[in-house]
């Protein structure tokens, strides 16, 4: 079904849109850059092709995010604020596609209702404001599928599905399960309306040109980014963390709304899921074509159900909740549509809906004024303000070795330091050992600005044994700083 003519639309968009942004932008002033961020920053910064693909290749990523960074930073410079810049703007592209999807709809409340939803949803804030892929992964997933709706039902250009798919096929491999949802659904589709054959072909061109144009990626530098056996995030895949998953695409780090909010917030994410299901039965009643629902019910359930059961099947596929960002926008449009309710508990269902969206908006304000997880610019600016002459400082984070030491130090420190010295930094090599132990005798305290390091650690324990007082504070929930002094 086309959209339906409607005169408020252009405002609700707008003022949905203002929220959004601002979410975003509140997000990102507040909360610090985190080490994935940081792996983002290391790609984007290399200085020729030949560096950037060998880099990209010690990865388990595609290329895109990092190539749209790296071409932020050289335009605009290297502060949080350009490098975040890509994912901002994907994340509010994905706003204008879930308007267009849930417009089909013929419902003006559920729109905007559909709007709303990803506006305020707390792991779509995040996504739109790191340095990541994530936010691109949602765009791209929106816009196969309104491309695909364009092609099939209102006879537009398949193009646009060419498109789609390239971008998404090099945001990031999940993108993979998208595809396979989606051509599941048109399958079924066409079994139910015979006469959507016509568009086979022409779709399978525009499908053909997508894996053309990818091919060279998924040829000749994948195999080797499989063979290196980075893990990937996420490797618990039971079906409560699917169940979690889902609660996360839009009710995402409930725990930051403490105990008042965290009940509620658990409760509207279980009604935020059964909003889905009947939109999605209420859709399917609606409409005499019934592609539209099919698709977003590929979208938004199919997708995380593949990603689940490839993580089943494979400890390199990995599980997670960014991961699923790909099934956010239809979540969106199916749930609001609950806003048009009729029938059964139509009244209380549509109320539901408000307490869902009004909780979601909370919690994403609570997240967006919060630091973060791994709160890097507040422990290196607390190390700054207390380090004295003589002190020195030892950064280091839990990651692959592929990525540099300090990396979080390294970008924090000078640009806190405002032109001034800098500690002396200690350095240790691959096995988190200090490279010379001897060196600590000249230091009266250490600063450490650490993230994730186990506990016994060699770095830690030499510390441990060279002084004898530790004092130890956290930085969002990873980052801690320790500090170590003789009395």
């Amino acid at each position: 079904m086309k959209a339906l003519p409607d005169r408020g639309a252009g405002l609700a968009f707008a003022l949905v849109f203002l929220l959004a942004l601002a979410l975003r932008l509140q997000n990102a002033a507040t909360g610090s850059l985190k080490l994935d961020d940081f792996h983002t920053l290391h790609h984007a910064s290399a200085g020729s092709a030949k560096a950037f693909l060998e880099s990209v290749r010690r990865d388990n990523h595609p290329p895109l995010a990092f190539l749209a960074v790296a071409l932020a930073r050289a335009l605009l410079g290297e502060s949080p604020w350009a490098l975040r810049l890509p994912a901002l703007l994907a994340g509010l592209g994905a706003l204008f596609y879930v308007d267009r999807l849930a417009a089909r709809t013929g419902c003006r409340p559920g729109r905007t209702s559909a709007l709303l939803l990803i506006a305020v949803s707390s792991l779509h804030v995040e996504l739109s404001s790191d340095v990541r892929m994530y936010a691109l992964l949602a765009l791209a997933s929106a816009g196969l599928i309104e491309a695909l709706l364009g092609a099939w039902l209102d006879g537009k250009r398949a193009l646009w599905i060419a498109l789609w798919s390239v971008v998404g096929l090099h945001a990031h491999y999940h993108f993979v399960y998208v595809l396979v949802a989606v051509g599941a659904a048109l399958l079924v589709g066409l079994l139910r309306e015979p006469a959507l054959r016509a568009q086979v072909p022409r779709t399978l061109r525009a499908f053909g040109l997508a894996a053309l144009v990818a091919a060279p990626w998924y040829a000749l530098v994948f195999p080797s980014q499989l063979a290196h056996g980075l893990a990937p995030g996420g490797s618990d895949a039971s079906l409560a963390r699917l169940a979690e998953g889902f609660k996360s695409l839009v009710f995402w780090n409930v725990s930051v709304a403490g105990g008042v909010l965290r009940g509620p917030g658990l409760v509207a994410s279980a009604l935020f899921l059964l909003a889905v299901g009947w939109g999605v039965l209420a859709l399917l009643k609606a409409h005499e074509r019934p592609l539209f629902p099919l698709l977003l019910a590929a979208g938004a359930l199919g997708v995380p159900l593949l990603s689940w059961l490839a993580a089943h099947a494979s400890s390199r596929a990995g599980f997670e909740w960014r991961y699923l960002a790909g099934a956010l926008p239809a979540l969106c449009v199916l749930a609001g549509h609950e806003a048009c309710a009729a029938g059964l508990l139509a009244r209380v269902r549509r109320l539901a809906l408000r307490g869902v969206i009004v909780l979601a908006g909370a919690l994403a304000w609570l997240n967006a004024c919060d630091p973060g997880e791994e709160d890097y610019r507040g422990a290196v600016a607390t190390i700054l303000a207390e380090c004295a002459p003589g002190d020195a400082v030892l950064a280091a984070d839990w990651q692959p070795t592929i990525f540099p030491h300090a990396i979080g130090w390294s970008y924090y420190a000078p640009r806190l330091a405002s032109g001034g010295a800098l500690p002396e930094l200690l350095a240790y090599d691959d096995t988190l050992s200090l490279a010379d132990p001897g060196a600590l005798a000249g230091h009266a305290r250490v600063f450490c600005c650490l993230r994730s390091l186990p506990n016994e650690c060699g770095l830690l324990r030499a510390l441990r044994a060279e002084f004898g007082h530790e004092r130890v504070r956290v930085f969002g929930r990873s980052v801690f700083v320790h500090v170590f002094t003789r009395t």
